[in-house]
């Protein structure tokens, strides 16, 4: 039966993501494709109905203008819901995720994927619904959250920025809510039913401060990312100097030949994987020798070290959050298209859920993951990490 929970829920969540579609997003580093990884076209749908795999027929099905294809769909589809909704009845534990997925764009896969890769692993017994609401109108989250309450779920992941979070600000419900995007510092949310998920930049960034000198020189762009870690090592460091590069076409020759300020500086990348390899690249081929090279988890991705050259990244420290994890979950995640060791979302989202499943939904599991919750935030480790020839190795 807990098989069967989760096989319906994701067969289901696929045959309608013709009218609930998550959109796409270009992230250069990194795909991550809807739940269905393969087409099959009329043949293979009929070798399935003839082997009776109807689940695997729903999975599989897309739209086409054969009558009696879709006629088989829509009857099965019937016999599915119908499932479904008695399934409701005899499922006390529920688990409701929301996604604003013109918002989220390519993170509301992963964060749904995180969530059946780890109910999977568990082998859950749970009833899940997702709930795409577009964006983070404050009216149609409100909205959604009392339709969560009158279909009786009591735990929720919610995939927000701060304007989706701030329209939980007068929350007062009895759901207990988890953010795996946000840390709570940039919020002013106090909910004990409000949990936070989100990597600490802060925290981060201090810790990189640490192996740095007083001259600190900044690259960034002009995305909303860059704009807050900017602000947050003004915070620290008053003094930095930023350099903004709004395009990879930009003449490093005549740019860097007037920033002598960049020899001996402790330089952070504010910036996305291609711009940092990029540039990290042209300081060398320039003769720029800085102090330091330095990033927050942003540029923590298995591209880094295909995208750099060795002597690029010889002096090169990237902050990272993500601590160790379960073999079986990173092969479903996997499953999914997703690396659990690299992947900060999917794992944000997998020890919010880790902590639900076993604090509320079933007290009998233990838990995964290690991280603590402190005033409703999980607390991270921070290790720093030098990356080498084929992989990263924690700054000792």
């Amino acid at each position: 039966m807990k098989k069967i929970c989760l096989i319906f829920f994701l067969c289901l969540f696929i045959a309608n993501a013709k009218e609930q579609k998550l959109v796409k997003s270009d992230f250069p580093q990194e795909n991550y494709p809807n739940l269905s990884l393969n087409s099959c076209d009329k043949n293979c749908l009929l070798e399935l109905l003839e082997a009776r795999l109807y689940l695997s027929f729903l999975c599989e099905f897309v739209e086409n203008n054969d009558e009696f294809l879709s006629n088989v769909y829509a009857k099965l589809l019937n016999s599915i819901t119908d499932f479904d909704s008695n399934l409701q009845k005899i499922t006390a534990v529920k688990l409701a995720i929301i996604i604003p997925e013109k918002t989220l764009k390519s993170y509301s896969n992963i964060i749904i994927n995180a969530s059946l890769a780890y109910l999977l692993r568990q082998r859950a017994e749970i009833k899940v619904k997702v709930f795409l609401i577009g964006t983070e109108d404050n009216k149609k989250i409100q909205e959604t959250l009392s339709q969560i309450e009158a279909q009786n779920y009591a735990y929720v992941i919610a995939g927000f920025t701060l304007k989706g979070a701030n329209a939980l600000s007068a929350y007062n419900g009895n759901l207990k809510i988890f953010i795996p995007t946000l840390n709570k510092n940039t919020s002013q949310i106090q909910n004990q039913n409000i949990y936070f998920g989100g990597i600490d930049y802060d925290a981060q960034i201090a810790k990189l401060l640490e192996n740095s000198n007083a001259n600190i020189a900044v690259f960034t762009d002009n995305s909303s990312l860059a704009s807050n870690l900017n602000t947050k090592i003004l915070k620290q460091k008053e003094q930095s100097r930023f350099y903004r590069i709004e395009s990879e076409k930009i003449n490093f020759q005549n740019f860097l030949r007037t920033q002598g300020g960049l020899r001996q500086a402790s330089i952070f990348f504010n910036t996305p994987l291609i711009k940092t390899a990029l540039i990290s690249s042209q300081l060398r081929v320039h003769n720029i020798n800085p102090y330091i090279l330095l990033s927050t988890q942003i540029n923590y991705a298995p591209a880094f070290l295909s995208l750099t050259q060795a002597n690029d990244r010889k002096n090169f420290l990237i902050a990272n959050s993500i601590d160790k994890n379960d073999t079986n979950l990173n092969y479903l995640n996997e499953i999914f298209n997703q690396n659990l060791d690299y992947n900060w979302v999917a794992y944000a989202t997998s020890v919010g859920i880790d902590y639900f499943y076993t604090q509320f939904l079933n007290t009998q599991s233990e838990r995964i993951f290690e991280e603590k919750i402190q005033d409703s935030q999980f607390i991270y480790k921070i290790r720093l990490m030098k990356a080498l020839e084929g992989n990263f190795e924690e700054l000792q």
